[in-house]
């Protein structure tokens, strides 16, 4: 089918009631948990619960936010939003206090909005807001939540709004940050438009199959791997992210089974695959059927997409598959494609030497000073693409600079905030992305951002309300502590968050609040602090304005070796811990601390250590309960770590009375 068939006006055409029946969606839940829904249905499903929502008295351009983890119920409901005119504002549920925290803060941004969700959900967010002194905001809500399952839906089908390409399609919010939310405000013809560009760009047909784990509150899950594949006729599949998170090795074992063409995922899920492959080697892969592999949404590690693909070549991975692309929330997703079926672009640039304004220099591969950065293509159709200096005005191929973009596809400003929207939107167009970039041989690469937002493990975190946080321990002064995303010299993978803080005594006497910090960052958020480092000056401009670059490019230097390597050893909360004797190994306790010393054999955990004061990322929190769950099936939600947070009070917990 040429791209120009399948270039629609609206979003809500491209779910016609005479699609295929052949062309399905595929909702992986479990390994043996997974159902599919032609177009057909879901079209159906959707107008049936856009009847209850009309009933209920929603109309045409009222809001409503989807919090609810379920995919299914998810897309039934963006949908009958869509062919209602009603905007959905697809919101991450996540596991951490900061994700509830945002549903209040997107919630208070609208004069009307209604809320989508389930009961398991309400209940954790009562409590919640029980806990933090939000129980008069909670009862605003209240009123205007609808329960998934308590709609009825037997009464007539709703009746379809006619809409207009310049209407606003659905509101997409960052994945990670909470204190300022800001949404991104996408038309029918932003999202039809880069929906066309993408079909074209990466050479879908309706014979590709697709599969993702990424989640439908994510551009790249829910536009990329939904919206565009059921514009295009496309079967595709959609595996749950915390089935990815708990059991990664599914992903190409689906992958397999699915005779899957085209897959996705951001740089830390190869990372997270590759870390649990290369620990038991599963057989019977056959990749010989993906003829793309998207690697997009954060910055990209060169070295992990080599190692990536090396390691699966022997399983029929082809090695010019990894398809390396640049888009964000604000182009409606995609920016640049490569062209399909190039060998992954790398250029050696002397990191010394990335300045705006200034040429690039190019380095060879093993020079101390050469950072590996991946080529990203061109723009796709429709998309204009600037490399600029600080006035906007564009410079030479070669010469860093600001990226600006340009489009039907871009958007035209954030929800409500029109500082944001003039900031980022010039009077002729162009949006600056925040992101600085080159032009190599033709092709874009991203070297660095302006815009301070860290991605770690496929979220974007604004440092200061990660900062914020911070600021709650004893000990952090206001405007003492930095967050950034770095990586250390010489390391593999994406970054890992960094964060500084104003101290100018001995390592020692630091390692306290450092441990606090981290424990505290990791319980709220969910995020992992791969280093807490003291520093004795906070950078900042005459005008007062942090400089976190500065200390980003100094630890990426190598310059806090000296201070990680003393205070790494003050680190480890159960150094000075006696060992534990083994519990009876037929006593849930005993039966959790096997699993423990399987599934984290780096860390000794007793039964009185707190899971939050030793930095679990949030993907060995969920492969922790995907094996508490083999042990105790259906007795223990994700969301019980956080409340029952040491082994002995999970043990309690799963021997009193089943819920």
């Amino acid at each position: 089918m040429p791209p120009s068939e399948s270039r629609f006006e609206t979003l809500s055409a491209a779910l016609p009631a005479n699609q295929r029946d052949d062309r399905q969606l595929l909702l992986i839940d479990g390994e043996d948990d997974q159902r599919a829904l032609s177009f057909v249905e879901l079209r159906r499903r959707a107008l049936r619960l856009l009847g209850a929502l009309q009933r209920k008295g929603l109309k045409a351009g009222d809001a409503l936010i989807l919090f609810v983890n379920d995919n299914e119920r998810f897309l039934e409901m963006f949908w009958a939003g869509v062919l209602g005119g009603i905007v959905p504002v697809p919101i991450a549920v996540g596991v951490s206090d900061e994700h509830r925290r945002k549903l209040f803060r997107v919630f208070a941004q609208f004069e009307r909005a209604w809320i989508f969700s389930d009961a398991r959900t309400l209940e954790r967010m009562d409590a919640f807001a029980t806990a933090q002194g939000l129980v008069d905001a909670y009862a605003r809500m209240q009123p205007q939540t609808l329960q998934a399952g308590a709609l009825d839906v037997t009464g007539a089908p709703g009746l379809e709004h006619t809409a207009a390409p310049d209407d606003t399609a659905f509101i997409q919010y960052s994945s990670g940050s909470t204190r300022d939310p800001k949404g991104v405000v996408l038309t029918h013809r932003n999202i039809t438009a880069n929906i066309a560009s993408i079909r074209q760009a990466a050479q879908f047909t309706d014979r590709d199959v697709a599969l993702s784990w990424m989640p439908l509150t994510h551009d790249m899950g829910l536009i990329g791997f939904h919206l565009h594949m059921i514009a295009g006729g496309v079967t595709h599949a959609v595996m749950r992210t915390e089935l990815f998170a708990r059991r990664p090795l599914l992903w190409l074992a689906k992958a397999t089974e699915l005779r899957a063409t085209v897959l996705c995922s951001p740089n830390f899920g190869y990372q997270h695959y590759l870390k649990q492959y290369e620990a038991k080697h599963p057989q019977g892969l056959d990749l010989s059927a993906v003829r793309l592999v998207f690697n997009g949404a954060e910055p990209i590690s060169a070295e992990l997409c080599q190692r990536f693909l090396q390691t699966m070549q022997p399983h029929g991975l082809r090695a010019d598959s990894m398809f390396t692309v640049y888009g964000l929330a604000e182009a409606s997703l995609a920016v640049t494609f490569p062209k399909p079926g190039c060998a992954l672009g790398i250029v050696h640039l002397d990191r010394a030497a990335l300045s705006v304004g200034q040429p690039v220099r190019r380095l060879s591969a093993d020079a101390p000073q050469a950072a590996a950065l991946v080529r990203l293509g061109t723009g796709v159709p429709g998309t204009e693409v600037r490399i600029a200096d600080p006035e906007r005005a564009p410079v030479a191929d070669g010469v860093l600079g600001h990226v600006l973009i340009k489009g039907d596809n871009v958007t035209r400003g954030y929800f409500r905030d029109e500082t944001s929207t003039q900031a980022a939107i010039a009077a002729d167009g162009w949006l600056d992305t925040g992101d600085l970039g080159v032009v190599v041989d033709g092709e874009l690469v991203i070297a660095g951002r302006t815009k301070d937002v860290i991605f770690v493990s496929g979220q974007n975190w604004y440092p200061h309300d990660l900062e914020g946080i911070a600021e709650q321990v004893e000990g952090v002064e206001t405007n003492k502590v930095v967050a950034v995303g770095a990586r250390a010299a010489q390391a593999e993978g994406g970054e890992e968050l960094v964060v500084f803080v104003l101290h100018r005594g001995d390592v020692a006497a630091f390692a306290p609040t450092a441990r606090e910090l981290r424990r505290v960052l990791n319980q709220q958020t969910g995020l992992q602090v791969a280093h807490v480092l003291p520093v004795t000056r906070i950078p900042k401009t005459t005008s007062g304005k942090l400089q976190r670059h500065v200390l980003a490019r100094a630890f990426e230097a190598g310059e806090f070796e000296a201070v990680r390597a003393e205070l790494a050893p003050l680190m480890d909360t159960t150094a000075d811990v006696p060992e534990a004797g083994t519990s009876d190994q037929g006593t849930t306790l005993g039966r959790l601390q096997q699993l423990c010393e399987r599934l984290i054999p780096d860390k000794r955990i007793d039964p009185a250590t707190n899971l939050f004061e030793i930095n679990l990322s949030s993907l060995t929190l969920a492969r922790l309960h995907e094996g508490i769950d083999e042990a105790f099936p259906g007795r223990l939600d994700v969301m019980d770590l956080f409340d029952y947070p040491t082994l002995q009070d999970l043990a309690s917990f799963l021997d009193g009375p089943a819920r």
